[in-house]
């Protein structure tokens, strides 16, 4: 009889959700742990609501699709056909790189994964908001709202990643502008970064994990890197004392992460600046809360907090009775069909087997503080050694800019460069003036229609000549534009001479 009971309880504890923890069809999600509910948006075009306390459906609504079944502006399938299908065949397999984020209290949007394409779900309609096109190369970033604002970092895309950061300028051009950085990254994210995890807090957005990919090559991400949306600064903390180059699961969320490893379970303080680490508990198996494999979106393992019960002074034994993970999972009798698994924290791991380690593989020396005093006297003394011997010795000038391996360098900063932007980079290079013509004519044997290959040249000329002029302080272009002598109705392009 004891034996019997002891797996009844097991039992109610591993499944949370009996009757009604079954999705079927495609669908993608999001969840505001505030308010401990979960969202879903189906093949079906439904948004449903669940109370992840209980697992029950609290709302249904019917999303209304636009009196066409597709949506104009830029494409969806074919790059140059104008139109999105939003019939339910392509919008199944649309659903597997659309991230649903809730917003506002009503307001939903739906991201493609490779960056551009932005629709939104308000007052039971889809409709499209942007003004890009669908995809921008940038799969596997990071979706991230802050002061209102929605931004995307990150991300991977003909066969590399990158490490730009784009805002969505909703309510005046609706497209994603690039945002410069006020230093030079990390070197970590010189290559670019995808795949990684990301959690805001306050103005600093941290990242760990991710890799980087470069000629065939990829690197590893171990450290912790923030970026200050108040200064636009990036800076490495440190590397993490921990290995996640196995793509352990990891789940941001308060001011953590949770790190389920293979043999061991952490949670990262990012802001106390340590690691808890827990052994499981003999019972729990870690292939039960899926895989978090690089470049895949397979993983869809989230976690909530049930703090009803502090409303009515019950106290918690510990800081982790009232967490709970939750996990989707192929139904195995039943064909498209996703089960929600629900475990609790504290059931999942030894909550006496604490042990705190540093946050750092090598704690940093309180020395650090003085660093900035004597990068300061370091300048100092250099200054005057330069002062003093500026009339003994003919100073070299700095290069505005360098151009070597497919890499451009403003002053010694990198700039983000793609196909396209290489390519003209190096017909300008090899010619002291060429026609936007020859330019456009380049982009389009590449692929590009003739209308796109005209903004794509133009955008890169106008970002590369800002970018240009914010570093290096200077009134001439990095590409100068001019007007033909033999006709007027041709421009010539040409690079600033070294």
């Amino acid at each position: 009889m004891l034996t019997r009971i002891t797996l009844l309880i097991l039992f109610n504890t591993f499944l949370a959700f009996p009757l009604n923890n079954e999705i079927t069809g495609d669908f993608t999600f999001d969840y505001d742990v505030s308010k401990n509910e979960l969202y879903t948006f189906n093949d079906n075009f439904e948004l449903n609501t669940y109370d992840l306390k209980t697992g029950v459906l609290i709302n249904t609504r019917k999303i209304l699709k636009p009196e066409t079944t597709e949506i104009n502006n830029r494409t969806w399938s074919g790059l140059y056909s104008g139109k999105i299908d939003l019939s339910p065949q392509v919008m199944s397999g649309l659903l597997k790189n659309l991230i649903l984020r809730k917003v506002d209290d009503e307001k939903f949007y739906l991201f493609h994964d490779g960056g551009g394409l932005v629709m939104s779900l308000e007052n039971n309609k889809i409709q499209r908001v942007d003004n890009s096109f669908p995809f921008m190369n940038k799969f596997f970033g990071g979706f991230i709202k802050y002061d209102k604002r929605i931004y995307h970092f990150g991300g991977y895309g003909l066969f590399r990643t990158n490490n730009t950061l784009l805002v969505f300028d909703e309510g005046n051009s609706n497209q994603w502008d690039e945002i410069s950085f006020k230093n030079k990254e990390p070197k970590q994210m010189q290559y670019g970064i995808a795949s990684f995890n990301h959690l805001l807090i306050g103005s600093n957005y941290y990242l760990i994990g991710g890799s980087s990919s470069f000629n065939n090559e990829r690197f590893y991400n171990n450290s912790i890197l923030k970026f200050n949306f108040e200064n636009y600064n990036w800076s490495n903390l440190g590397e993490i004392n921990l290995d996640l180059s196995k793509n352990p699961i990891i789940i941001p969320a308060e001011t953590c992460f949770y790190v389920f490893n293979k043999d061991f379970f952490y949670q990262v303080q990012i802001l106390k600046e340590k690691i808890l680490k827990f052994n499981y508990k003999k019972d729990f198996n870690i292939e039960s809360l899926s895989s978090a494999p690089a470049y895949k979106r397979a993983s869809k393992t989230f976690l909530s907090i049930d703090n009803t019960g502090e409303e009515f002074g019950v106290v918690n034994m510990n800081d982790y009775d009232n967490k709970y993970i939750h996990t989707f999972r192929n139904h195995n009798g039943k064909l498209n069909t996703s089960i929600l698994n629900k475990y609790s924290l504290e059931d999942i791991i030894d909550v006496d087997s604490l042990e705190e380690i540093p946050l750092l593989s090598v704690e940093q020396s309180r020395n650090q503080f003085f660093v900035p005093l004597l990068i300061i006297l370091l300048i100092l003394i250099i200054n005057l050694l330069y002062k003093g011997l500026k009339s003994h010795k003919v100073i070299t000038e700095t290069k505005l800019y360098n151009f070597e391996n497919d890499e451009l360098f403003f002053l010694g900063t990198r700039i983000n460069l793609d196909n396209n932007s290489i390519e003209m980079l190096k017909m300008l290079l090899e010619n002291d003036q060429i026609t936007s013509n020859d330019i456009v004519a380049k982009l389009v044997e590449n692929g590009l229609s003739y209308d796109y290959a005209s903004k794509v040249k133009n955008k890169i000329i106008e970002s590369l000549n800002e970018k240009f002029e914010f570093i290096t302080n200077s009134n001439v272009p990095f590409i100068n534009i001019s007007k033909s002598s033999q006709d007027k109705r041709i421009q010539i392009l040409s690079l600033l001479k070294k």
